[in-house]
């Protein structure tokens, strides 16, 4: 048993001491924090998307923004990860330079393309994120990954479109938030729930999915609290685990917890670093199509059967017919 597993990984080229990436939040809004981020063992941190709304103003500053990137990178030596969100494909390319030029050391494009116009084809939606790439990829030199969602007829195809176009990297999975209701006032109002660690399944099953096909650096994100659910995502092919909503319950200094039950269940695992883990249980191609989706339900639909389900059936009277 290695008494000391090595945490380096690779992401998009960049060299991380550690899987575990705080991912975009206001938490890296402070340089304080930032420097916490990188004492508490984070691998990098990604910063708060420069997000602009069509019709309305950046939520922050386009030349704010990327003097926080210089000054950051005064103080912290962990690569930083910068995040856009724009509305035209001008302002993707202006504001991946403007980054670039302030010193990240790679983009995330946070393509949160969502109609509910059922003119828009959607074969329309998934080009428009392959030109958003291409274009920031011609762009700028720095790597760039595009963050996902899982809401796709073929998420196969549109991954290896993005890989041909020069993206280095997937993030699997945004987080959409949804409304709740209030009964009271009878209204639909935000919701603004942290995620939870069952939520992590999705990631971690597309990306054993995924693994094989691609030729890119995959970034598991929602759900990631532990460092045993760490261990499970590189095992089905991360290169990092994006973490966010357990550092604001819990702290920034939680890092440290994760990366210490990290290095305990590689230990108990018998792996040394994480490149001996990296991909182990992901899916071998099936050339059958089709094939995979039904071994997963057959094997879903046998596990319910084997549950036991609570019954008072000795309660209730059965009354049969004649």
């Amino acid at each position: 048993m290695n008494a000391n597993p090595n945490l380096a990984t690779q992401y998009l080229g960049l060299s991380l001491r550690s899987p575990l990436v705080v991912s975009a939040s206001p938490m890296a809004e402070d340089i304080r924090r930032i420097i916490e981020m990188e004492n508490s063992g984070a691998g990098a941190v990604i910063l708060p998307s420069l997000f602009e709304d069509p019709g309305h103003p950046p939520t922050v500053d386009p030349a704010a923004y990327a003097r926080r990137i210089t000054e950051a990178k005064e103080y912290v030596a962990l690569p930083l990860i910068a995040t856009l969100s724009a509305a035209s494909l001008d302002s993707w390319i202006a504001g991946a330079v403007r980054m670039e030029q302030a010193g990240a050391d790679a983009l995330e494009l946070n393509i949160y393309n969502l109609t509910l116009s059922p003119e828009i084809p959607s074969s329309q939606l998934e080009q428009s994120y392959l030109e958003i790439a291409a274009a920031v990829v011609q762009a700028v030199k720095i790597p760039v990954a595009v963050k996902l969602s899982p809401y796709f007829t073929n998420l196969a195809r549109l991954s290896l479109q993005l890989q041909q176009v020069g993206v280095k990297g997937l993030v699997m999975f945004n987080r959409f938030y949804q409304s709740d209701v209030d009964l009271g006032g009878r209204e639909l109002t935000a919701s603004s729930h942290l995620s939870s660690p069952s939520e992590n399944l999705l990631p971690r099953h597309w990306i054993a999915l995924l693994y094989r096909m691609l030729n890119l650096d995959l970034a598991a994100n929602t759900g990631f609290h532990t460092g045993a659910d760490a261990l499970k995502a590189v095992l089905c092919g991360a290169s990092v685990v994006e973490v966010c909503s357990v550092l604001l319950q819990r702290g920034i200094s939680w890092l440290v917890v994760m990366e210490n039950e990290l290095r305990e269940a590689m230990q108990q695992s018998g792996l040394a670093s994480l490149d001996e883990a990296r991909g182990r249980l992901s899916r071998a191609i099936e050339p059958r199509i089709g094939e995979i989706e039904r071994s997963e339900y057959r094997k879903t639909l046998k596990s319910f059967s084997q549950l036991e389900v609570p019954t008072w059936l000795d309660e209730v009277p059965l009354h049969l017919a004649p």
